[in-house]
């Protein structure tokens, strides 16, 4: 009988011993277990981080004028601009905004439909739009506005195309092309660079 129950008593300590390990690395595996979900529930929650619906521009760019003069004849201008923006993203799809801009020139230019020649010092533009996304990476706008210098504000209508690379969910670079009507003035086209960032 003592023999039978110290060989039992022998037998469970070996078993002790021969699965301790075991368990302990069924313990570990399950402390790795709740690390590894803990870390990919945090990952998640980053990933799923909200857009930004806030987005705030700086811009710098070439207003291109056909009808520029220079010295009495009819030359191409192109002229430096810098523009600062906000625009509020509605959903994916659709953003509104307003913009404005500055040609960082005096210059002169030929009116559209009259023999005028019109004088501009430093014009700066203030234009509402309104923006679509295509596509991903593409977004068209239109807006309306006016462009004022001290020689005379004209109301304005502009179209764009604005190509866009998505850096995070608070940052965006955008290629600006843009074509403004200048009503019974002139038009311009405007090639820029834009940072956008979201807030």
């Amino acid at each position: 009988m003592k023999l039978t129950s110290l060989s039992e008593i022998l037998f469970s300590i070996f078993l002790l011993f021969a699965l301790s390990p075991e368990l302990r690395a069924q313990e570990e595996s399950s402390t790795l277990t709740d690390v590894e979900s803990e870390m990919e529930e945090e990952f998640e929650e980053e990933e799923e981080e909200e857009e930004s619906r806030h987005y705030f521009s700086v811009m710098v760019a070439h207003d291109h004028v056909k009808q520029g003069l220079k010295n009495g004849e009819q030359t191409w201008l192109s002229l430096p601009s810098f523009m600062l923006a906000y625009n509020y993203i509605i959903n994916e799809r659709f953003a509104v905004g307003i913009a404005g801009d500055i040609i960082l020139e005096e210059f002169n230019v030929e009116a559209n439909k009259v023999d005028e020649v019109l004088e501009r010092s430093y014009p700066i533009a203030l234009v509402a739009t309104g923006t679509y996304r295509v596509i991903n990476h593409l977004g068209i706008l239109a807006g309306g506005g006016f462009e004022y210098a001290k020689e005379e504000t004209f109301g304005l209508v502009r179209f764009g195309l604005e190509p866009y690379l998505k850096i995070s969910n608070h940052l965006e670079l955008v290629l600006n092309l843009t074509y403004d009507i200048k009503i019974d003035a002139y038009d311009n086209w405007n090639l820029g660079f834009c940072v956008a960032i979201g807030l």
